[in-house]
């Protein structure tokens, strides 16, 4: 298992360490990724706070979370399903 290392990254012009396993390239990109959400949500809503605009932003991550998840579910069914058919048509 790799180390874990630390991670200096300004998300919404405020800096934050982040420690994690995960390789620079990454954090990079999910940092940069953050950035343009919350800027969108901004761009929408200027009124916004930054915690309101961080909320919103979770709620979207979570739900897209869900979302996949559900759909990594129904295509592992499917998978098992024509395992199941090969099995019975080859009997492998």
């Amino acid at each position: 298992m790799q180390n874990k290392q630390k991670y200096r990254v300004t998300i919404d012009g405020h800096e934050y360490t982040i420690v994690g396993k995960y390789s620079p390239q990454h954090i990079e990109n999910v940092v940069e990724l953050v950035n343009q959400q919350l800027m969108q949500l901004k761009d929408l809503n200027p009124t916004l706070s930054v915690k309101d605009r961080s909320i919103l932003m979770a709620v979207n991550a979570i739900s897209d979370q869900i979302i996949k998840e559900n759909k990594i579910i129904k295509l592992e069914k499917q998978l098992d399903q024509l395992e199941f058919e090969q099995t019975a048509l080859f009997g492998k």
